[in-house]
């Protein structure tokens, strides 16, 4: 239980005591005091039937009739006036305080009727009208002018008979103890009397005090996928300590929350993210700011993907614009793991943004989509927010590493056991490393440049027996498609086929050295011989040339060197071929061995269904599915054919029992693509050498 402090308890004494002084003034419906509160509104009342409660003194000896007057009259008390006094309408009737009938005796010599009432009041309202309160609301005054009616004497200044202002204190909930029309005079102040501790914060530069455990409350994180309940906590800062004296509105000298000569205040930055303040003296020498943290209310999530992509942190899901309220700046970062930070782009030209710390976002990101931003690491995050670090040393070692992870399906989580990934151990925003490159100790370097230190994916992975059908049909020698520029071999494909064929031989010879360079790189790695997938190369036009068949040796270089003689010419015969690679697949079957088949053409041909599937089930009938890639180096129009096959071989494939030795993972699914330039084979079709990386996101300081 938090008990409340001194000022809070004077208060609500205050309060108290306010609300039990009486009204006093006298009841509209008889002569009694109004016994409601001093601040009540409506007409005054006595809280009674407002009957007289006396006998009648005239019959008090007989049968003690009682008074018919109202309580509080008075006179003698009588129980009809007409029947023991006179009873003529008194002159003043209709004034207030009259009993409205003549009390004298019965046939009284003098001619003027009055009743027993001592004074008959003015009754016009009273001219308290219209004052602004502390509040701002007008208040007048409900009563009417009490002061005499004398026929002779005639006044203009209608006051009720409320001695005191019924204005309730500017300072405080006390009545204002000033006289009752005071109000009337501009500028006048409405004050009790009483000395005033002042409601204004300390005007000191800098914070008065941090509280280190901060009070919480709970609070409804509504996002784009989900809503759930989160702790959100606050700081407060310490009210002025000075006195208002009586009858003063304010103290002398500048607000301060401590009477001492130099009060203690805290440095008055915050942070961007949480608004926490820094803990550490106003003035401080030290060059980064200290806190505690708190909620991110100050911020909202950036997520860098397509729209729609998420960030699931500690079971929670978060999108690009959702609050950043349920987070604490001391905790996130933990949840996240190795994560880079989201920021506005600083540079003048984009183009020299990128460097050792930051890396531009090329992307339209929300929250303000039209600002660019980049991508920073952990440590300039912080440096960024002028704030210390507070996570520890091994947490910051392992955040300003480099987020890329294996993508190997041994790290994949398990019916039994969580992921386990591979990290790459090289810094963020690091420049590729070099495939061929041997990493110290265990580990290897993908094909994108990441060093991890667990064996290649591409060791662990089946072997394959891929059979390459390449289309070298007069159409090929179109030159809308060409090598790709600066690539390894280019320069000698160019000089026998600078066209669609060539553009074939490259993507090729970029497979063939993904894949070598998986397998002969690493401690543990020998010669090509290492090599455990076969190739074969089949050539088509109207008619087949055989290039390599069922290859375990050959280098990069040597398999380039077996088909760069052939050229672009002659007809299509797309079953004939299939017919060929088909002979092929059966005549080299190894159990140990997936057959994949790559189909390399530009589509201007088109063949029977009945033949593709011939193909497919020929292979799921020696025991294992084909895995058929048709890949387009011609114009979308004409593709049609190639689309088809792909579609075939994918139900086939998805139709074959599955090989229970292997995983799911494993299946490398039947596939169409276009080659825009040229094709990369190895990461499009094994799946290997191509790092993996959860989205990107944080939470951006508004």
């Amino acid at each position: 239980m938090q008990w409340p402090t001194p000022r809070k308890f004077d208060a609500a004494i205050v309060d108290l005591k306010s609300n039990v002084q009486l009204c006093k003034s006298q009841c509209t419906s008889c002569h009694l005091l109004c016994v409601q509160s001093r601040q009540h509104d409506g007409e005054h009342h006595c809280q009674t039937d407002h009957k007289c409660t006396h006998a009648c003194s005239f019959c008090a000896l007989s049968k003690g009739k009682p008074c018919g007057m109202r309580a509080g009259h008075p006179g003698k008390h009588t129980c009809a006036v007409n029947a023991h006094q006179c009873g003529e309408p008194c002159k003043f009737i209709g004034k207030q305080g009259c009993l409205e009938e003549c009390t004298k005796d019965i046939d009284h010599p003098d001619a003027e009727h009055t009743c027993s009432a001592p004074v008959h009041m003015c009754g016009e309202p009273c001219a308290l009208r219209r004052v602004k309160m502390p509040n701002g609301r007008l208040y007048t005054c409900p009563d009417t002018c009490r002061k005499p009616r004398q026929v002779l004497v005639v006044h203009s200044d209608h006051a009720c008979d409320s001695r005191l202002c019924p204005v309730s204190c500017q300072l405080c909930k006390r009545l204002c103890t000033r006289g009752h029309l005071h109000g009337l005079t501009a500028g006048e102040d409405h004050l009790c009397g009483c000395i005033h501790t002042c409601k204004a914060l300390c005007g000191a530069p800098g914070i008065c005090e941090i509280d280190t455990a901060p009070q919480s409350i709970e609070a409804t994180f509504a996002g784009r996928h989900e809503t759930f309940q989160y702790t959100k906590v606050f700081a407060k800062r310490l009210p002025c300590v000075k006195q208002i004296q009586p009858g003063e509105t304010t103290h002398p000298g500048p607000h301060i929350h401590s009477n001492e000569k130099q009060p203690f205040h805290f440095c008055e930055t915050r942070c961007k993210s949480c608004g926490y303040l820094c803990t550490l003296p106003l003035g401080h020498a030290q060059q980064e700011h200290e806190t505690s943290h708190g909620s991110m209310s100050r911020t909202r999530w950036a997520v860098d993907g397509p729209d729609g992509t998420t960030l699931e942190l500690e079971g929670h899901k978060f999108s690009s614009n959702d609050e950043g309220a349920p987070m604490m700046c001391n905790i996130v970062c933990t949840s996240m793991g190795r994560h880079t930070h989201i920021d506005f782009c600083r540079a003048q030209d984009i183009l020299s943004c990128d460097g050792p710390e930051v890396q531009h976002i090329h992307s339209r990101l929300t929250p303000d989509p039209d600002q660019p931003k980049d991508a920073i690491t952990h440590s300039l995050h912080w440096r960024r927010m002028g704030f210390k670090d507070p996570y520890s040393r091994d947490e910051q070692a392992n955040f300003a590493k480099c987020d890329a992870m294996c993508p190997g399906t041994e790290h994949a989580a398990t019916a039994v056991n969580p992921a386990a990934p591979s990290f790459c151990r090289l810094p963020m925003f690091h420049p590729p490393a070099n495939p061929n490159g041997v990493p110290a100790g265990l580990g290897y370097i993908s094909n994108d440049g990441h060093e991890f230190p667990c064996k290649n994916p591409v060791v662990l992975q089946q072997a394959f027996h891929v059979i390459f059908a390449i289309d070298r049909s007069g159409s090929m020698a179109s030159r809308d498609r060409r090598p790709l520029a600066n690539a390894p071999a280019t320069n000698i494909i160019r000089q026998h086929s600078d066209n669609r064929l060539g553009a074939v031989l490259s993507a090729l010879y970029s497979f063939w050295s993904a894949r070598h360079a998986a397998v002969t790189s690493g401690p543990s790695a020998g010669t090509a011989s290492a090599r455990r997938d076969s190739y074969s190369v089949v050539l088509f036009d109207h008619t087949i040339s055989v290039g390599p068949i069922n290859d375990f040796n050959s280098s990069p270089d040597e398999l380039l060197a077996a088909i760069l003689r052939y050229q672009a010419q002659g007809g299509t015969n797309f079953a004939l071929a299939l017919q060929h690679a088909r002979e092929i697949m059966e005549q080299n079957w190894s159990t140990e061995r997936t057959p994949i088949m790559i189909f390399l053409s530009d589509g201007e041909c088109s063949i029977a269904d009945q033949t593709v599937q011939d193909l497919c089930r020929s292979s799921v009938r020696l025991g294992k599915p084909l895995s058929f890639h048709a890949v387009s180096f011609g114009r979308d129009s004409a593709t049609s054919s190639l689309r088809r096959m792909a579609q075939i071989a994918l139900e086939v494939q998805n139709n074959a029992p599955r090989d229970p030795l292997l995983p799911a993972a494993a299946t490398v699914p039947s596939s169409y693509a276009e080659a825009l330039d040229t094709v990369r084979l190895a990461e499009t079709f094994l799946g290997i050498a191509e790092s993996l990386r959860k989205p990107r996101g944080s939470l951006l300081h508004q």
